[in-house]
């Protein structure tokens, strides 16, 4: 019990980092994050600009905190970790899904600006894709967190996490300057927020890997004895 106690700490430091480390890569200027705070930027104005540098070090930390909690008790931790990726890659499909659901139209623009389909001469594709994608976001997100088909749903989140990687590499290989448009819909950026997006979504892609290979069961069902 001791050692679970212990290994539940850890692992709740460890969640906070990697809150922590996602908000400053994908939230700038959310309560979460640390480089737009005034004081900071007074003292040093650049501040704002390392955020995707705070971000990565907090998931890094974050992983020092997650290897002692697993050899301290390799059961609870392993659970708790699945548990945890869960409910955080779940819950962040579905956040992102809301905005492009609301907004379809806007969705569409930022789809066509990534010029992927245009070079294919699918220019058809933005729509569809801009209605179809959302709800697939929602819905595997729903299902990563509420049933217990957490290998289907992982898989299919795999795999768009693979098409926004591609997407991503295809705007910063011609020079597009896009963000991700996950969280917002703001269209044509800022170089280095596509390349903000691109590693976010390379650190958050091996968790969900690791999912899509536990076994189908409900979160209460994680923490059922076999």
């Amino acid at each position: 019990m001791k050692k679970n106690i212990f290994s539940g700490i850890l692992l709740g430091i460890a969640a906070f980092f990697v809150t922590f480390g996602v908000a400053e890569i994908s939230f700038p200027e959310s309560f979460l994050t640390f480089t737009d705070q005034d004081w900071l930027i007074d003292i040093w104005p650049k501040a704002y600009r390392y955020n995707i540098h705070v971000g990565v070090g907090a998931v890094i930390v974050a992983c020092g905190f997650i290897i002692p909690a697993y050899f301290i008790a390799k059961d609870f931790a392993t659970k708790a970790l699945e548990m945890l990726c869960r409910f955080g890659i779940g819950g962040m499909f579905i956040f992102a899904s809301i905005f492009k659901i609301q907004d379809p139209h806007q969705f569409a623009t930022l789809v066509a600006q990534y010029q992927f389909f245009s070079a294919l001469h699918l220019d058809f594709l933005n729509n569809f894709f801009a209605l179809i994608y959302p709800q697939f976001e929602f819905w595997f997100g729903l299902a990563m967190i509420f049933t217990p088909f957490v290998r289907e749903s992982a898989f299919a989140i795999f795999w768009m996490f693979i098409s926004f990687i591609i997407a991503l590499a295809w705007a910063l290989a011609n020079d597009l300057g896009i963000t991700c448009g996950c969280f917002e819909l703001e269209g044509a950026q800022d170089k280095a927020e596509a390349w903000t997006s691109l590693i976010r979504d390379l650190i958050l892609i091996w968790p969900t890997l690791w999912l899509a290979f536990r076994k189908d069961r409900s979160i209460i069902g994680i923490w059922k004895k076999k």
